[in-house]
């Protein structure tokens, strides 16, 4: 690429080795905009200090007094970096790393020793990312949550939102990493399954983005509260849809599950700002098993399990209208 790539990187490790051999791989790919840092501690300095924010981090998990896990943390509490690509480079292959990364706001995980054209390709990603999101503000530069009272757009309908502060919710993207990097036996116990607002269109076409947008958080709490204590990964696709990533040895009951979270939304007692009543009843799909799954086919096991719960949504609407049609012809 001509001139280089203009994405701002952070790269964290407390090996000085890798730090150079990192700064080579990126430049090799005519990433030249590189600042490295040696600790966790030396990394807050240097993000208290800069004017430019950066636009990606690169950070390895095993440093010592503040680790990696901890430093993501800290960097997603910041309002600049709530979703700045964060790219953990690290020997930890172990799971618990992994579910702890992820838990902690990482977007992807690579191992060590990593493979160049592996780097390139997710940093590659990285910026088509951050470009986007640049041209978004760019073009609207008044956020959504300076006007509380706009109505809800297609776009903002559409758009995939990060709940970062609700248990075991990730970005879609990094959940897709997150399948990507679970050891192969783990996923033998795992199922995806998919969750949707009924008749969202009719539900969300009289709300403002502020309504929108709680609504979609209230849904994720319930959905999070309702999966507990099962380890699980969750994330809001859009729209009305959201899909899980549950550890449960295969035992998921979904007519049960959508039994209690219906419930549990029905306890939460939700409003429109105006006063009004908002009846939120979810549909949830059949489970996918990831147990057979091939690495490259992974995700779309998760559209697969989105699509499941439109049926069961699609089809539970068409019951209940036939239902009311014949209600109807009798005079009930």
């Amino acid at each position: 690429m001509q001139g280089g790539h203009t994405m701002k990187i952070l790269a964290v490790d407390d090996d000085p080795i890798i730090l150079e051999l990192l700064t080579e791989v990126l430049r090799a790919a005519d990433f030249e905009n590189v600042t490295v840092c040696g600790s966790a501690n030396e990394a807050l300095n240097t993000l208290e200090r800069t004017t430019v924010p950066f636009d990606c981090f690169l950070l390895d998990i095993q440093m010592p007094d503040v680790d990696g896990i901890q430093l993501t943390s800290a960097i997603r509490s910041m309002p600049t970096y709530a979703d700045t690509p964060i790219l953990m480079i690290t020997a930890m292959s172990d799971r618990t790393y992994i579910d702890k990364a992820f838990e902690a706001g990482a977007s992807d995980y690579i191992t060590k020793p990593f493979e160049i054209s592996e780097v390139h390709a997710r940093l590659r990603v990285f910026e088509a990312l951050v470009k986007e999101r640049k041209w978004k503000e760019d073009r609207n530069p008044v956020a959504p949550q300076q006007e509380p009272l706009a109505m809800v757009a297609d776009a903002d309908f559409q758009r995939r939102l990060r709940l970062h502060d609700i248990d075991g919710f990730i970005d879609y993207l990094a959940l897709e990493n997150y399948l990507m990097q679970v050891p192969r036996m783990s996923l033998l116990s795992m199922s995806t399954v998919g969750i949707v607002v009924r008749d969202m269109h009719r539900i969300f076409a009289a709300s403002s983005v502020y309504e929108y947008e709680s609504a979609v958080a209230d849904v994720a709490e319930a959905i999070s509260e309702t999966v507990k204590p099962q380890q699980f990964f969750a994330a809001h696709a859009g729209e009305g849809e959201f899909v899980c990533v549950i550890d449960n040895g295969g035992g998921f009951d979904a007519e049960a599950f959508e039994r209690a979270l219906n419930e549990t939304l029905q306890e939460m007692d939700l409003h429109f700002c105006d006063g009004r009543a908002m009846s939120l009843q979810t549909a949830v799909g059949d489970p996918i098993s990831l147990k057979i799954r091939s690495a490259k086919s992974l995700p779309n096991a998760l559209v697969q399990a989105l699509s499941n719960a439109e049926t069961t949504a699609r089809i539970g609407r068409e019951a209940n209208s036939d239902s009311w049609g014949k209600s109807a012809l009798l005079g009930r």
